[in-house]
């Protein structure tokens, strides 16, 4: 655009671009968590039916360490070597769903303790560290379908089974949702 002030002349030139900006939004991760099983030894003991087991600081985490579900502890499961979540511990029977990130980890966190009282008093001793679990969204694609999931453990034996799925936010599909179907592929529209 030329503009004209008499003898003064002002060259203006307009670009107008569209400036992509990558999104940090993919889609939505929905968790379920289904069964615990553990042979540690309780109480002392090898598995005799004696573990009264509790979850603690149960936490689902972004790479960023950004919390997407807590749950500070639940509630105390009796005489019991396997935990169906949907039964026997409230605070977990729900779905949960969140934001996942374009490319981003999600992962879980937890502490599985045994509450033990003697004649000394009561004590708790934690059975098991679950860290960095990483729930693997990129290797589904959107679905309503559930996608079942086992975290094998290990020294003893024993395993964290979960249930999971995603939906993808407009312009995104994939596996994770990871790519943007409007820019060829890439993982950011």
């Amino acid at each position: 655009m030329l503009l004209t002030d008499g003898s003064t002349s002002i060259f203006c030139v307009f670009i107008l671009a569209a400036l992509t900006v990558p999104t940090l939004q993919s889609g939505t991760g929905y968790l379920k968590f289904v069964e615990y099983h553990d042979t540690t030894h309780c109480d002392g003991y090898d598995f005799d039916g004696q573990c009264d087991i509790y979850f603690r600081e149960l936490e689902v985490y972004d790479s960023t360490r950004d919390r997407l579900v807590y749950v500070q502890k639940t509630d105390l499961v009796t005489d019991a070597n396997t935990v169906d979540f949907d039964k026997d511990i409230p605070q977990l029977k729900s779905e949960y769903n969140f934001t996942i990130k374009t490319n981003d980890t999600v992962k879980l966190r937890t502490e599985v303790w045994d509450k033990f009282i003697s004649a000394g008093g009561p004590y708790d001793s934690r059975l098991r560290n679950l860290d960095n679990l990483v729930i693997p969204y990129d290797g589904i694609t959107a679905s309503s379908t559930w996608t079942d999931h086992e975290f094998t453990l290990s020294n003893p034996y024993g395993y964290l089974r979960i249930k999971m799925r995603i939906s993808c936010d407009p312009h995104f599909e994939g596996k994770g949702c990871n790519y943007c179907s409007d820019f060829y592929y890439t993982n950011t529209c």
